[in-house]
Protein backbone atom coordinates (compact mmCIF):
# COMPACT_ATOMS: atom_id res chain seq x y z
CA UNK A 1 0.00 0.00 0.00
CA UNK A 2 1.22 3.21 -0.90
CA UNK A 3 -0.09 6.52 -0.89
CA UNK A 4 0.79 10.10 -1.36
CA UNK A 5 -0.95 13.23 0.93
CA UNK A 6 -0.23 17.11 0.44
CA UNK A 7 -1.21 19.35 3.32
CA UNK A 8 -1.28 22.80 4.91
CA UNK A 9 -3.04 25.53 4.07
CA UNK A 10 0.14 27.83 4.39
CA UNK A 11 3.01 25.74 4.74
CA UNK A 12 2.50 22.96 2.37
CA UNK A 13 3.75 19.63 3.12
CA UNK A 14 3.87 16.35 1.51
CA UNK A 15 2.89 12.75 3.38
CA UNK A 16 4.72 10.22 2.20
CA UNK A 17 3.33 6.73 3.60
CA UNK A 18 4.27 2.72 1.95
CA UNK A 19 3.93 -0.13 3.43
CA UNK A 20 4.83 -3.57 2.21
CA UNK A 21 3.31 -6.44 3.81
CA UNK A 22 5.10 -9.25 2.32
CA UNK A 23 8.38 -7.56 3.09
CA UNK A 24 7.39 -5.99 6.51
CA UNK A 25 8.52 -2.64 5.56
CA UNK A 26 7.17 0.43 6.93
CA UNK A 27 8.08 4.10 5.64
CA UNK A 28 6.61 7.75 6.45
CA UNK A 29 8.70 10.26 4.59
CA UNK A 30 7.57 14.15 5.42
CA UNK A 31 8.86 16.30 2.47
CA UNK A 32 11.21 13.62 1.29
CA UNK A 33 12.49 13.25 4.78
CA UNK A 34 11.97 9.68 6.46
CA UNK A 35 10.63 10.07 9.86
CA UNK A 36 9.50 6.92 10.72
CA UNK A 37 10.84 3.54 9.41
CA UNK A 38 9.71 0.06 10.28
CA UNK A 39 10.78 -3.61 9.82
CA UNK A 40 8.77 -6.26 11.39
CA UNK A 41 9.05 -9.97 9.94
CA UNK A 42 6.47 -11.30 11.86
CA UNK A 43 3.72 -11.19 14.00
CA UNK A 44 2.30 -7.68 12.73
CA UNK A 45 -0.28 -6.26 15.04
CA UNK A 46 -3.92 -6.16 14.39
CA UNK A 47 -4.03 -2.29 14.19
CA UNK A 48 -1.09 0.22 14.60
CA UNK A 49 -1.11 3.95 15.02
CA UNK A 50 1.67 6.60 14.04
CA UNK A 51 1.15 10.34 15.25
CA UNK A 52 3.65 13.19 14.57
CA UNK A 53 3.23 17.12 13.77
CA UNK A 54 4.35 18.55 10.67
CA UNK A 55 4.95 22.16 10.28
CA UNK A 56 6.27 25.38 12.58
CA UNK A 57 4.15 28.18 12.05
CA UNK A 58 0.78 26.17 10.79
CA UNK A 59 1.60 22.74 13.23
CA UNK A 60 -0.61 20.22 12.15
CA UNK A 61 -1.00 17.22 14.29
CA UNK A 62 -1.17 14.15 12.22
CA UNK A 63 -2.73 10.45 12.86
CA UNK A 64 -2.48 7.56 10.45
CA UNK A 65 -4.20 4.64 11.57
CA UNK A 66 -3.08 0.76 9.66
CA UNK A 67 -5.79 -1.94 10.51
CA UNK A 68 -4.53 -5.78 8.97
CA UNK A 69 -7.11 -7.76 7.33
CA UNK A 70 -7.62 -11.12 8.75
CA UNK A 71 -5.05 -12.48 5.89
CA UNK A 72 -4.30 -10.22 3.55
CA UNK A 73 -4.91 -6.59 2.74
CA UNK A 74 -5.26 -3.49 5.23
CA UNK A 75 -6.99 -0.15 6.00
CA UNK A 76 -5.60 2.50 6.43
CA UNK A 77 -7.29 6.09 8.06
CA UNK A 78 -5.30 9.31 7.98
CA UNK A 79 -6.38 12.08 10.57
CA UNK A 80 -5.41 15.54 10.41
CA UNK A 81 -6.16 17.68 13.74
CA UNK A 82 -8.80 14.59 14.63
CA UNK A 83 -10.13 15.30 11.53
CA UNK A 84 -10.06 11.92 8.85
CA UNK A 85 -8.94 13.06 5.74
CA UNK A 86 -7.98 9.93 3.19
CA UNK A 87 -9.27 6.18 3.76
CA UNK A 88 -7.54 3.18 1.89
CA UNK A 89 -8.43 -0.06 1.99
CA UNK A 90 -5.91 -2.61 0.23
CA UNK A 91 -2.61 -4.46 -0.57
Amino acid sequence: MKFTLEIGETEKHTIDYEFNQLLGILTIKVNDKPIKRHVRLFDEPLKELHVFVVGTQEKLAVKIEKERKLLFGQKNRVFINDRLVKYCEGV
